[in-house]
């Protein structure tokens, strides 16, 4: 059996939000007291619209020796929703982006997720060049940003909504998402609840990805919405999965990215206690 170590998104525990430092602290004690190696940082949390960030990295840095347990790898933020934005918001969103690459590399990141900016279209208007050239124009400035700044960054396989096979969302198929990653000279994120709603067979997917994978998202849905729930709540085919893992010869954290935000505090170290078991039998199948 190959053991991957074990990582996982901080929204697990129930700690308030309303000092971000003091939220980052009591999620990491909360993974490692729950058998996990690393977190996944929740960069989008920093004060990046600002200079606070600085300070709190600083704070972060020191309470990750501490506890024993740091962020590996995080998440770069993204632009939510359709439509044209208007040049404030895109103004807002880089000072954001460049603030949240710097976060990554101050705390010493191993990769940073980046998502392509693509919308989900009509099948019969979906123009694959005119998707690439955007989704280039868009990341290609960041990854520059990134590669002077010292932190690695990678792409993530993205979905169709609603699980809408009669539309597209570029970088949804392997070859798409490799396409992109290639020609920017990084490497790949693989979500599983995606490529699950996409309709992609994971081994077949991951088998195309190959070396470029660097950081996976362990959820898992019914096929139609991006739930997030654990494994074996919803249809991934996890013996699948990794078998593709192991085609790909990935060998990075066992990440998880599931939705947490309803659970009561009582049985979230249960819940944590599931994950963590439900990691050691999935990792059972890889091969």
């Amino acid at each position: 059996m190959k053991q991957l170590r074990k990582s996982s998104t901080l929204n697990l525990h129930s700690h308030s939000r309303e000092n971000t430092v003091e939220y980052i602290k009591a999620g990491l004690e909360f993974l490692k007291n729950s058998g996990f190696d690393a977190s996944d940082c929740p960069i989008g949390l920093f004060d990046i619209s600002g200079d606070g960030w600085k300070v709190q990295t600083e704070q972060i840095l020191k309470a990750q020796e501490e506890i024993g347990l740091k962020f590996e790898i995080g998440h770069l933020p993204f632009i939510g929703g359709g439509g044209e934005k208007t040049e404030e918001y895109m103004k807002a969103f880089d000072k954001k982006m460049k603030n949240a690459i710097e976060v990554g590399a101050a705390l010493g990141l191993e990769y940073a997720v980046m998502h392509p900016n693509a919308g989900t279209e009509p099948l019969i208007a979906f123009d694959r060049k005119a998707r690439y050239d955007s989704v280039m124009n868009h990341l290609s400035p960041y990854v520059e940003y990134a590669n002077k700044a010292g932190l690695n960054v990678v792409v993530e396989n993205m979905r169709v909504f609603s699980g809408a096979r009669i539309s597209h969302r570029y970088c949804q198929t392997p070859d798409e998402l490799c396409e992109v990653a290639d020609a920017l000279g990084i490497g790949v994120c693989w979500d599983f609840g995606h490529a699950n709603i996409s309709g992609i067979k994971q081994s077949e997917g991951l088998a195309y990805v190959g070396k470029r994978l660097k950081v996976i998202h362990v959820n898992d849905n019914t096929g139609i919405d991006d739930d997030h729930v654990p494994p074996f709540c919803g249809s991934v085919d996890w013996k699948d999965a990794m078998h593709g893992l192991a085609i790909a010869e990935f060998d990075g954290l066992f990440n998880y990215e599931i939705a947490a935000g309803r659970l009561p505090e009582s049985v979230r170290p249960a819940f944590a206690k599931y994950l963590s078991d439900a990691a050691d039998e999935i990792m059972t199948y890889i091969g």
